[in-house]
C-alpha cells in the first residue's frame, strides 16, 4: 500500500467586498482517503475590522445543494491594518529583503498580504526582520512585485483537516460579520492524499 498526496488550487486570491458573502469553488475530494484545506486571506485597507467569518461547509451527498453541513466556522482578520508600498522597482521572485516607501509594517512575526496588481500573482509573505524602510520575509517571494505594489499586515493562514467520508467541500467567506469593515482577498488550496 502507497499514499499519493497531489495539491491543487480550489480558489484563486479572490476579492470580497465589504459586507459581501463569498464562496469558494466546491472540490470533489470523493477520492480521498485524507484531505488538508489551506486557507489564506488578508486585508486589504486601512479601514478598522471586527473581523471576517470562514465557514467549511462539507457534503457526504455526491451532487446537489440540500446536504451542505457546516463543519467548522471562526473569525479573522481582526484589527486595523497598516500598510506601505513597494519600493523596489521592480521587487523581483524569490526576494527576501523587500524596501519600502515608509516604515508602517513594523511589527515582527506576521503574515503579510503583498496585493498584487495583477491580484492572482497576490501572495502570502512571513516578516521575520525589519529596519527603517525596509523589512525581511523567511521565505523569498514566489512571484515578482511592481514598484508602488501595496502590502497589508492582518492576514492570516489556517490549516483544515476534513474527515474521512466526506464527498465535497467548499469555503464561505462572510464578510458581513463586520457590516463596515473593510474588504479583503483570500484564497484556497488543498491537499488530498489517495492510497493506492
Amino acid at each position: 500500500m502507497a499514499t499519493t498526496k497531489t495539491p491543487a488550487n480550489v480558489q484563486d486570491w479572490t476579492a470580497i467586498a465589504q459586507n459581501a458573502v463569498g464562496e469558494s469553488a466546491v472540490v470533489d475530494t470523493s477520492d480521498a482517503y485524507e484531505a488538508i484545506l489551506h486557507v489564506q486571506a488578508g486585508l486589504d485597507t486601512i479601514t478598522a475590522h471586527t473581523g471576517t467569518k470562514f465557514v467549511i461547509q462539507i457534503s457526504g451527498a455526491t451532487s446537489g445543494d440540500e446536504d451542505w453541513q457546516n463543519f467548522t466556522e471562526f473569525v479573522e482578520l481582526i484589527g486595523t491594518a497598516a500598510t506601505d508600498l513597494i519600493e523596489d522597482n521592480p521587487l523581483t521572485a524569490g526576494s527576501t529583503a523587500i524596501t519600502l516607501t515608509a516604515h508602517a509594517l513594523t511589527v515582527l512575526g506576521k503574515w503579510l498580504l503583498i496585493e498584487n496588481g495583477t491580484l492572482a500573482n497576490s501572495e502570502l509573505i512571513f516578516e521575520s526582520a525589519q529596519a527603517t524602510n525596509s523589512i525581511t520575509c523567511l521565505d523569498g517571494t514566489t512571484n515578482a512585485h511592481a514598484v508602488n505594489t501595496a502590502i497589508f499586515n492582518i492576514a492570516f493562514t489556517k490549516d483544515i483537516l476534513l474527515p474521512i467520508g466526506v464527498y465535497r467541500a467548499r469555503v464561505l467567506v462572510d464578510n458581513t460579520y463586520d457590516a463596515d469593515g473593510s474588504t479583503l482577498n483570500y484564497k484556497v488550496r488543498i491537499t488530498e492524499v489517495t492510497v493506492v
